[in-house]
């Protein structure tokens, strides 16, 4: 009934109404998009990450006369969901971030969250336009109808990030057409989301200048790859969420920032990956070690398959901790934090880690 109202309603207004999904980093580009957008525009945008059945007729019931455009995050877990949220949003410009490993227990493979996110660019006509990551081979570009537009680093595509590299606080710099970016959030993934946003910020007419400086001024939200420092202690909390590809990005990053003395990571359960996880689990224990974590703190369910896994690579024993929960994880900590190092807090929203953090005083 809710879907139905908000289906109605948004007949009432002809702006320009951007459509966000994907499998990681929906939030971000979200907000990226409208800071990049409000140097223009008023902007409505999903508050949080409301981006459900639920959630996103209520973000179209929020539409009024003063708004000029519309930033909707679009989240599924099952085939056809995202082309209910369509018809109820009725995008005009759509944006897929990327394809990964999630909702695997309804979707069944990465083949099926491709088909599922697709379902976007089937909803968007010939006078719409997409917009997709270049970079991940997975997008279905054939599916798109109308202007398509492509963003990534390593891919040739319309805009590409020319020259980036990443700073010793592991924060992305590039140019754009002659435009300097520098961001000033750790992550390779974050920069995708922000040139993601920058294309759509282009498409309707905001000047690169102004779109880099509002992702300059840019900052995430807690949760989510926010960067905490204490007594010479770092945090690198992103405990909102996790799934395979979005953790393996998460210790990319850890990997790729100056630290002085060891790389802690504290990994929690990623859910709804159906029978793959066991073998999804014992996989991020074997990335852990290969991006140069020095110690582990596994949590949850899978907390085995993910020591398994990191011992398996060559992760010495006495660095590796498996806990069912997260009780006695703070403690730990404290026992073994030194000032120079750093710690990846990182988990499905069911593992809560981001209390772990609250424990640790951050």
């Amino acid at each position: 009934a809710l879907g139905d109202l908000a289906r109605i309603y948004r007949k009432q207004f002809d702006i320009p109404v951007v459509g966000i999904t994907g499998s990681n980093g929906k939030t971000t580009t979200k907000d990226m998009t409208a800071a990049v957008l409000s140097t223009r525009y008023k902007v409505l945008a999903t508050p949080g990450n409301q981006n459900t059945r639920l959630g996103v007729p209520l973000t179209v019931l929020n539409l009024n006369d003063e708004y000029e455009v519309a930033v909707i995050e679009m989240g599924i877990s099952e085939h056809r969901g995202l082309t209910y949220l369509c018809e109820i949003a009725d995008p005009n410009i759509g944006v897929i971030t990327n394809i990964g490993p999630t909702h695997l227990e309804f979707l069944g493979s990465v083949e099926g969250v491709a088909a599922a996110k697709g379902e976007l660019l089937e909803y968007l006509d010939e006078s719409s336009m997409a917009i997709l990551n270049f970079d991940d081979l997975l997008l279905p570009k054939e599916r798109a109808k109308g202007r398509l537009l492509g963003f990534g680093i390593e891919k040739s595509s319309q805009f590409r990030g020319e020259g980036f590299v990443l700073d010793r606080e592991g924060c992305g710099h590039f140019s754009l057409q002659g435009q300097q970016f520098d961001l000033h959030i750790p992550g390779r993934h974050n920069v995708y989301n922000a040139l993601a946003a920058t294309v759509v910020g282009d498409a309707l007419d905001v000047p690169l200048s102004d779109a880099a400086q509002a992702l300059q001024a840019f900052q995430l939200t807690k949760w989510r790859s926010y960067v905490v420092e204490k007594e010479g202690v770092r945090v690198y909390n992103d405990a909102y969420n996790a799934n395979p590809a979005s953790m393996k990005a998460a210790l990319q990053s850890l990997k790729e920032i100056d630290v002085k003395r060891c790389r802690i990571a504290v990994l929690g359960d990623m859910l709804e990956l159906g029978e793959g996880s066991k073998e999804a689990h014992f996989e991020l224990g074997r990335n852990a070690q290969l991006f140069g974590i020095n110690r582990l703190v596994a949590v949850g369910k899978f907390s085995e398959d993910i020591a398994a896994g990191a011992l398996e690579q060559g992760l010495s024993p006495k660095c590796i901790h498996a806990f069912p929960d997260r009780k006695s994880i703070a403690a730990l900590l404290k026992e073994v934090l030194r000032e120079g190092d750093m710690v990846l807090v990182k988990g499905s929203r069911g593992i809560a880690l981001e209390n772990v953090v609250k424990e640790l005083g951050f």
